[in-house]
């Protein structure tokens, strides 16, 4: 009679990652279930961290890695929280406050990054506009100058063109049409006062007082464009967004610390899951595994110093 073969069991996923769940936590919601930051322990857990160092951490990481990865990684945090006995917890030395705490600071930095977005496509959008206005300002300017050109020339004849040729210069910038069409009008007006007769045939070509007027309101408009600086008002600086970033990445890296510490202790204890900001804590908070790179795998993160041939925790914690 045949026997029939056991099977080996399908290995273990890796012992220090916790197991991944589909889930829809948001940043919002996980405020609503933890409840407000402690204002109090907030400004303790900071203390004593110069602004620039949180800076330095923050620019080190994109903050939409950080927004994105710190709900899946609160919630693994309390789901392996919820798995363990009271002894176990009593290994993860970590306060309670500790994650509202990282909730309430990724959730300001949502809100700043969006900020600092829209005022980023607001400036990017008026900018171009500005684009299109200098450009339709220097078309209309050259297109007048040569009109009243051509004027001048029926009207007084080739010979006396020289000296418009002259002070009409170039318009390969803004300021330089804008002084052309200045110095063409400050001849018509020198003409027409020096001769009666001149100044009645720039009338007869249009070339008179109305069209130095009005060259000089081109240039009024070609120099004005030009001269327009876009300002958002209000708005969150990059060197703001870089510290928010900090503050978030100083926080992780204190869970992760105090998880990783326990499951040296006790190698069944998870360590909570990170994504997109996973490289940034691959060597740090006690971890030995090899040395961060950006822009890894994605993989969540471990613990390499964890024994081996520890078992995790089934999917269900």
């Amino acid at each position: 009679m045949a026997t029939s073969k056991t099977k080996k069991p399908a290995p273990a996923t890796s012992p220090a990652e916790a197991p991944v769940v589909s889930t829809t936590t948001t940043l919002d919601a996980l405020a609503r279930e933890l409840g407000p930051a402690d204002g109090a322990f907030a400004a303790r857990t900071y203390a004593g961290i110069p602004e620039e160092d949180l800076v330095a951490e923050g620019t080190r990481i994109d903050s939409q890695s950080l927004i994105d990865d710190v709900p899946q990684f609160v919630a693994s945090a309390r789901r392996i929280l919820g798995s363990l006995s009271g002894a176990q917890r009593s290994k993860v030395r970590m306060p309670e406050a500790l994650l509202p705490l990282l909730v309430a600071e990724a959730g300001r930095l949502q809100a700043m990054k969006r900020s600092h977005d829209v005022a980023a496509t607001e400036i990017a959008g008026a900018r171009a506009a500005l684009e299109v206005q200098g450009r339709s300002a220097m078309r209309d300017g050259i297109a007048e100058r040569d009109l009243c050109y051509d004027g001048l020339r029926n009207a007084l004849g080739p010979r006396r063109m020289a000296r418009v040729d002259a002070i009409v210069g170039r318009a390969d910038s803004p300021e330089n049409l804008a002084r052309g069409l200045e110095a063409l009008a400050a001849f018509i007006d020198e003409t027409r006062r020096a001769d009666p007769q001149d100044a009645q045939i720039l009338e007869d070509y249009d070339v008179g007082a109305e069209c130095a007027a009005a060259l000089r309101t081109t240039a009024q408009r070609v120099r004005g464009t030009a001269s327009v600086q876009i300002t958002a008002g209000r708005r969150v600086t990059q060197r703001a967004l870089d510290l928010q970033d900090g503050r978030v990445a100083i926080v992780i890296e204190k869970i992760l610390r105090a998880f990783r510490a326990a499951r040296r202790v006790d190698g069944t204890i998870l360590v909570p899951e990170l994504n997109k900001a996973a490289w940034m804590f691959e060597t740090r908070s006690g971890s030995s595994g090899k040395k961060a790179q950006p822009g890894g795998s994605g993989a969540p993160v471990g613990n390499a110093s964890a024994p081996e041939e520890t078992p995790s925790l089934g999917a269900d914690g």
